[in-house]
Formats: structure tokens, C-alpha cells, sequence
């Protein structure tokens, strides 16, 4: 009888021993990004914090930077049901898989202490429809004002009060030219960078494309920005052809760059107590400012599994209460209490400075060819700028036959 209970007693314990393994199986969740860079750091710290803090879960970090290459990976793996259970997304990059991806309504969001009516509209904007979203924006990588505020002593300028529209822009131009050594300009910034272009063409009024996606609409205000750009070329207050901004204006030879926030960290570090950073100047007819978000979603098939999902949203939901660490690698916020708060402009005031132009970002089309879009307008950027062989008119004209051409193509089968 003692024999039979020890039998019965070790089969038991050798079942114990087999299940408690599975039982406290980390789930483990592969998050994809496309940080690269020094961001790429601030995000692993993020990740090492949050695998602490919860020993049943464990989030491995997937980095590919190239657009290309990580929309074809999300596609592949929706497919094959290989993806990434946690997807860090360029907007830009979602509008083929967001039907694809696992939606909330807001009610639901609210329900994991996400406020999807904390977050900028047109961050938001084509991420949610009909009552559910499919991405959640986590931040703003936007353009900002980067100035060199020595260079604004020197040149009389008030270096707290740099220009905010156009007539103040072009005063502070001129006045920095008798400061900037022969052969540079003071605003030193790529003519043919098509992001550039983008931005003016947006304070302009006009976006790339109609509201249905069905025709160019980028003709009237991407010339007017085109003829800004000729005035301030032939004024030397910005280059007449293709260079390199980076090192001049590191040296302290050139003074203004409008460019995006990621820079900031590296443009703080070289400039030192001359750095300066501020919302970007009205330089056209509307308030409007570059931007775009990356987007936290997760591919419906990777999140069936009810263990994985919960432990996807604990991911997604620490990202969201811990978000202001994330914007010190160089981002805005997505949520406006964060972008308003006492809290950021203490611990962040160039982030701070920066985000209060969040309200009127522009962020590309959700349309799914939007790249090949603005890449086809770049074409004819440099026959303005650089060789002057078309009038801007002329260079919209052919870029918007371009863009016809593609739109054509996408649309003739759907």
C-alpha cells in the first residue's frame, strides 16, 4: 500500500514538475521599429525597464529602418502569421495593412487607460474609421526652427525672439548675412530636400492630393512655394544648389535650419549654450508645420492568443504612461496633456518650445503610393532651383502630369 501511494504521490510531482514550466512561460512579444539611430537607445532603455518590471513578459527589440523593408516584412508575416506581435510604425507606412491590424473602439481603449481624444487630431486622422481605430500614435516627429543663438547676438538679433512669420524671416536673413562667411548662406538647407518643398507647399494652403486621392492638387501652392525659395536664393539667404547643411552649421558658420526634431539631441551637443530651438515661422498664407507619427498597432493574427494580446496591450499601455522618456530621444507628443504639462516643459523645454505648434501639424495622405507621390514632384525640383531650366509653374505643371500617371495606375483596377 506505502508503495502504491509513493507511486502515486511521485507520478503526481512529476506531472507538477512538467506543467509548472509552462504555467510560468514568459510570454514573449517581438516588437519591430525602425529605430536605428540614437532613438534606437532610448527605446531599448524603455524595453529593459518594462521586461524588469514584468517577469512574465519579455519584449524583444526587431530594428528595420528601411521603409521598404519593414512594409514588406508586416505584409509577409500578416500572410504567413509570422509578424511581430508589436508593430512601431511610420504613419506614413500603414494605410496597406491597417484593415489588418487588431482595432479598437474608443470605449475599448479607454477600458486599458488610453484616451484616443488625448491624442492630436490629425496625428489621429486617418488611423480610425467607423468607430474603431487601427494605430495608436505614440509621438510627433516634427520640423522645428534650429538656430544658432550667438550667431543672432552678433547679427543684432534678439536671440529669444526669433522670427515667427515672414516679414520677421526676411528681416532676420538679411541682417544674419553680414555675419555668415562668403560662399555660405544663412539659412542652409538643401533646395532640392522635397521634405522642404512639402512643408512650404502645406503653408500655402494646398496638400498633395484631393481628399479622395483621385487627383493631384499640389499645383498652386507648390509653385508659390517654389517662387519663396528662388526669392530667398537670389536675396543669399538660402543656396542655389545641392549641399550638405550639416557641417557649416555645426561649425557655427550658418545660422537657421528648418529640419526635423530628431536632430535636436546632436544640434544641442555641438552647439552647446549657442543651441537654439523654437516652432518654425510662418513663412507662407497658413499655419502649418511638417510632421508625421509612429503609430503602435499589432497584426490581428498575431494577437488571437488571449495570454498574448493582454500581454501586447500591457506592452502598448506602459509606452503610453511612460511616453515622456520617449520624447526626450527627440520626438514631440501625440497626447496634447503631455505637449501642454508642466512636467515636459521642466524636464524638456526645447520639446516643450517645439510642441506648441502641434496643433496645426500636417502629416502626409494616408494614401497608399503617397512616397512615389512626392518622390515623382522631387524630380522637378532642381530644373527650378538649381538649373533654372522651368519657371515653377511649368515644374508643377509636368510633376502634377507625373502624379496623374500614377494615380492612374493605382486606381484603373480597383
Amino acid at each position: 500500500m506505502f508503495k502504491r501511494t509513493a507511486g502515486l504521490l511521485l507520478g503526481v510531482l512529476l506531472i507538477l514538475a512538467a506543467v509548472a514550466p509552462l504555467a510560468s512561460a514568459k510570454t514573449t512579444l517581438t516588437f519591430m521599429t525602425p529605430l536605428d539611430g540614437a532613438d534606437g537607445a532610448y527605446m531599448d532603455d524603455l524595453i529593459a525597464r518594462f521586461n524588469k518590471e514584468h517577469p512574465d513578459i519579455e519584449v524583444v527589440h526587431l530594428v528595420v529602418a528601411n521603409s521598404l523593408e519593414y512594409k514588406m516584412k508586416v505584409g509577409t508575416g500578416i500572410a504567413t502569421k509570422s509578424a511581430p506581435e508589436v508593430l512601431f510604425m511610420r504613419k506614413g507606412d500603414t494605410p496597406d495593412y491597417l484593415k489588418q491590424f487588431r482595432s479598437f473602439t474608443a470605449q475599448e481603449l479607454l477600458a486599458y487607460g488610453i484616451d484616443v481624444n488625448d491624442i492630436y487630431p490629425s496625428l489621429l486622422e486617418g488611423l480610425a474609421e467607423d468607430g474603431r481605430v487601427y494605430g495608436i500614435p505614440l509621438d510627433c516627429w516634427i520640423f522645428y526652427l534650429v538656430y544658432n543663438r550667438g550667431n543672432f547676438s552678433k547679427a543684432g538679433l534678439d536671440p529669444d525672439k526669433p522670427p515667427t512669420n515672414r516679414e520677421e524671416w526676411m528681416a532676420a536673413m538679411e541682417a544674419l548675412k553680414a555675419v555668415t562667411p562668403r560662399g555660405l548662406t544663412p539659412h542652409y538647407e538643401s533646395p532640392t530636400w522635397s521634405w522642404f518643398w512639402l512643408h512650404l507647399m502645406w503653408q500655402f494652403g494646398e496638400d498633395l492630393l484631393t481628399p479622395d486621392f483621385k487627383e493631384p492638387a499640389f499645383q498652386e501652392a507648390g509653385a508659390a512655394a517654389l517662387k519663396l525659395m528662388i526669392e530667398m536664393q537670389e536675396k543669399g539667404y538660402f543656396p542655389d544648389g545641392p549641399i550638405d547643411p550639416g557641417p557649416p552649421f555645426h561649425a557655427g558658420d550658418t545660422s537657421v535650419l528648418i529640419t526635423g526634431i530628431w536632430t535636436l539631441g546632436p544640434f544641442k551637443e555641438a552647439l552647446g549654450e549657442n543651441f537654439g530651438a523654437a516652432p518654425v515661422p510662418q513663412l507662407g498664407t497658413h499655419n502649418a508645420v511638417f510632421g508625421g507619427s509612429h503609430v503602435l498597432a499589432m497584426p490581428a493574427v498575431m494577437v488571437e492568443d488571449p495570454k498574448v494580446f493582454e500581454a501586447a496591450m500591457t506592452w502598448i499601455k506602459f509606452l503610453w504612461d511612460n511616453a515622456i522618456d520617449w520624447y526626450a530621444a527627440g520626438q514631440t507628443p501625440a497626447r496634447i496633456s503631455i505637449a501642454e504639462s508642466e512636467e515636459l516643459k521642466t524636464r524638456l523645454p526645447e520639446i516643450y518650445r517645439v510642441a506648441q505648434q502641434l496643433p496645426y501639424v500636417k502629416t502626409f495622405q494616408m494614401f497608399p503610393l503617397i512616397s512615389e507621390v512626392l518622390d515623382e514632384i522631387a524630380i522637378y525640383l532642381e530644373d527650378v532651383l538649381i538649373t533654372r531650366q522651368l519657371t515653377p509653374e511649368q515644374a508643377m505643371s509636368l510633376a502634377a502630369e507625373g502624379v496623374e500617371a500614377i494615380l492612374e495606375d493605382y486606381w484603373w483596377d480597383k
